[in-house]
């Protein structure tokens, strides 16, 4: 069985989904890969190492990312864009090497409106995604989130998917969006981390033996609302002890903030770490071992956060939005705290209380231990191969 696997951004966790779910086709058998991927994407780490790993059935395709200057805007230029240039590449990748199923890990990034318009997008030939950051059924199913009116078009996106007779099966990782579509062929499955499989040094991270350490981790922008964290951190309320640690590539937009007073005044005190730069496995969870508080305060951000997972497996506290799945899932499992989104007074009371009670982030740490337990790779991957080998009828 011939898998199109599609992920032309290596940002995030992205190329570490469609890692393991090659590694699930080498567990099976009998299935192979190629990833449909941009030449950013093709010179990522984690690409390298799938191309040089002999063991795992992929081949890597490259396309160039699309230039659209239509009138429309920029999310849906992207998602046409990257759905042309898809269908090209399957179509010239069929003509030599027939593709039996089209997966696209990240469905709502590049696909959800397109394939909403066009639901057979390569003919015949059978396709399958995972919805990583729908939102439009939260409220329905009883979440925190503000009103959107792009969340009517979103629902109607994913009803129409619904109707495709190529669809296979749309997974995902949000546990509430199979209950609200009611169709058999939406199907939830973990998601993923294996930090806890992997050797951890808790003093890779330069900071005090008494630090409490509060860990940003992945790609750090502006949606992590930093300025506010450091700002926060700043608070003469807030114990000394908390020193904050970065740890992630930097977006170019956050240098203003990174050179800003707050910044400065927590380096001078040797509060604020950071380590600028792509992360290795061992590295990651070596950040995750010494952590006391991971953050996972994303204002605006509503979907899963693989800092998340990663926090409650290695049994760390969460600071947390309160407004979407995070949040939910947050509360509902007792695994940290929340605080709205817009409310600076209710994140340093959090914080405080965070940082300050030992016993408390142990509970949490371990409430989150309880249910992140089991969230694998070999739990997200086999779950997909195995419902692509069965296949459902159209």
């Amino acid at each position: 069985m011939h898998i199109a696997l599609f992920e032309p951004d290596p940002a995030g966790h992205r190329m570490v989904y469609v890692r393991y779910i090659v590694a699930a086709m080498a567990r099976h058998g009998g299935l192979r890969a190629t990833l449909i991927t941009s030449a950013r994407g093709r010179s990522a780490p984690a690409v390298q190492a799938m191309e040089a790993d002999r063991a795992l059935p992929v081949s890597v395709m490259t396309i160039e990312a699309p230039i659209l200057r239509q009138p429309i805007p920029r999310k849906l230029q992207r998602q046409f864009g990257y759905t042309a240039a898809l269908g090209r590449a399957v179509r010239s990748l069929a003509a030599r090497d027939p593709v039996d199923h089209v997966f696209i890990p990240f469905l709502d990034d590049f696909a959800l409106l397109p394939f909403a318009v066009q639901p057979t997008p390569f003919g015949k030939t059978r396709w399958s995604g995972i919805a990583i950051r729908p939102r439009f059924h939260l409220a329905a199913a009883g979440g925190s989130v503000p009103h959107r009116a792009a969340d009517r078009i979103e629902g109607w996106a994913y009803r129409r998917l619904l109707g495709s007779p190529v669809l296979d099966t749309m997974f995902s990782i949000d546990p509430y969006l199979a209950p609200q579509l009611g169709d058999p062929r939406v199907v939830t499955v973990v998601d993923p981390a294996d930090i806890t499989a992997l050797p951890a040094d808790p003093t890779w991270l330069s900071v005090s033996d008494s630090a409490v350490v509060l860990l940003v981790y992945g790609y750090i922008d502006g949606r992590k609302a930093i300025d506010r964290l450091l700002r926060i951190a700043n608070d003469p309320r807030m114990p000394r002890a908390l020193t904050v640690a970065l740890v992630g590539t930097q977006d170019a937009s956050m240098a203003s903030i990174l050179e800003g007073s707050d910044a400065q005044q927590l380096r001078t005190e040797g509060r604020l770490v950071e380590v600028a730069r792509h992360i290795t496995d061992g590295e990651e969870a070596s950040a995750f071992a010494r952590a006391d508080i991971v953050w996972a305060y994303y204002p605006g951000s509503y979907c899963s956060s693989g800092a998340m997972v990663r926090a409650g497996q290695m049994s760390r506290a969460l600071m947390a939005t309160e407004e979407g799945l995070v949040g939910w899932l947050t509360r509902q499992h007792g695994s940290g705290l929340t605080a709205p989104e817009d409310d600076d007074e209710g994140l340093l009371q959090a914080l405080v209380r965070l940082t300050a009670d030992a016993a408390l982030r142990r509970t949490l740490g371990a409430a989150g231990h309880a249910y992140f337990t089991g969230h694998d790779s070999v739990a997200f991957g086999d779950h997909i191969v195995e419902r692509l080998e069965r296949g459902v009828p159209a």
